[in-house]
């Protein structure tokens, strides 16, 4: 099963190519060629001084010009990650879309991610991300149940006991090793791929 979006606004992709993606908590984005794009977690990287704020806030007295300046400044700090975020999901997106008419991504289960990860997974705002890029070009999404990473990207067999601890997929039939985003987002692509059908698309 596959859900094809519409694009809006598409900044001239290479014609035909295409990439899987796969999404991570300390990389943010695993290519099927290999690339790889670091998280930011801007929200991560201002938590100190959001929580500074936060308790001068809290030692204001209610209703006085003081705790209203402190206000003012935590709402600033907030706008200043939103608005971080945003630039950087943007020229990703911006990115993606000149180099790919077609992007191959699961259909996240945010939900089920921030319960594995926490907060971390609202810093990443994966769901924000993925509404700027479907603007942008076409993204395919595929079944979210589809054991992406515990799938062999080189003979098909499902390894059951693959944990979140272990960083490399090492298959017990083939012997095939390779780092367990990119085994992902490998399988994204050719599940993405087949499942549409299109034959001018080619792999970046």
């Amino acid at each position: 099963m596959c859900f094809v979006c519409e694009k809006e606004d598409n900044p001239k992709p290479a014609g035909g190519k295409s990439v899987g993606l796969d999404f991570g908590l300390k990389t943010f984005l695993t290519c099927s060629n290999g690339a790889q794009i670091p998280s930011p977690l801007f929200f991560s990287k201002y938590l100190p001084l959001i929580r500074a704020c936060s308790r001068s806030l809290s030692k204001k007295k209610r209703g006085s010009h003081r705790r209203l300046k402190a206000r003012l400044r935590l709402a600033r700090l907030h706008r200043k990650v939103a608005h971080l975020r945003k630039d950087f999901f943007h020229k990703l997106a911006n990115s993606l879309a000149k180099q790919y008419s077609h992007i191959f991504i699961e259909d996240l289960n945010l939900k089920g991610m921030v319960k594995l990860w926490g907060r971390k997974v609202n810093d990443l705002a994966f769901g924000e991300f993925v509404a700027i890029l479907e603007k942008k070009t076409q993204v395919i999404k595929i079944d979210r149940f589809y054991p992406s990473s515990k799938t062999c990207s080189s003979c098909g067999t499902l390894k059951e006991d693959l944990s979140l601890k272990d960083r490399f997929f090492h298959c017990p039939s083939c012997g095939f090793s390779l780092d367990r985003d990119l085994n992902a987002s490998i399988n994204i692509y050719r599940v993405g791929a087949s499942t549409l059908g299109v034959e001018a698309i080619r792999p970046a």
